[in-house]
């Protein structure tokens, strides 16, 4: 069963300005980049769904590279002291620009397919020796154990269609949040058509079912 391929992401300081109405210019920096969004730090306030344009800068004197997005989340970037209150937003990217791709590239450049070589093991002649002359155990050994499916911890995650209005909220038992993305993609893949187009926005842990 196919799954959505997971996408780097990188953490950068990078200059930007968010287009407001009747053409003001907010400041605001970038902390993250990737190749299907990005992480803004601003003092506007947006919601979900809501489309947002901004330049980025990547070093001075160079050419602004304009983004268009959707903000998938808004939360308190944490600072202090300032006079307003500094957002986050996470933002989805459905489909970057040859500029916005360059610029990826240029800050983490893909890492090149190098197949390890594995280095030799030295042989213990005289213990090799020995075992030979050991018995061995023709039986099978017993699987390790795993955590029965029952005893799992139950995760919950909110998805969404990336560039559409549509969301679907999972209850999954797993091991992990990471299992449990897992396991919510491979779900939404077997109910859906248009799997690949769908991005999680929260996974929490669920105490008891309600």
């Amino acid at each position: 069963m196919s799954r959505i391929k997971r996408r780097r992401r990188i953490k950068c300081k990078l200059a930007c300005e968010v287009m407001h109405t009747r053409g003001r210019k907010i400041p605001g920096r970038i902390v993250t980049l990737s190749e299907g969004g990005l992480a803004l730090i601003t003092k506007l306030g947006f919601d979900q769904g809501d489309s947002i344009q901004m330049r980025i800068t990547p070093e001075k004197g160079s050419k602004p590279i304009r983004v268009s997005a959707i903000v998938w989340n808004d939360t308190n970037s944490g600072a202090s002291g300032t006079s307003m209150r500094l957002r986050r937003l996470g933002c989805v990217i459905s489909e970057p620009s040859r500029d916005y791709t360059e610029l990826l590239e240029r800050l983490c450049p893909p890492e090149p397919n190098v197949v390890p070589i594995a280095k030799p093991i030295r042989r213990d002649v005289a213990a090799e020796a020995v075992e030979t002359d050991l018995p061995r155990s023709r039986e099978p050994q017993p699987p390790p154990k795993r955590e029965p499916e029952e005893s799992l911890p139950y995760f919950r995650i909110r998805m969404k269609q990336i560039g559409g209005p549509r969301t679907r909220i999972l209850t999954i038992r797993a091991r992990s949040a990471t299992q449990a993305e897992t396991l919510a993609h491979d779900e939404l893949a077997r109910i859906c058509t248009d799997f690949e187009g769908w991005g999680v926005l929260h996974i929490a842990k669920v105490a008891r079912l309600t």
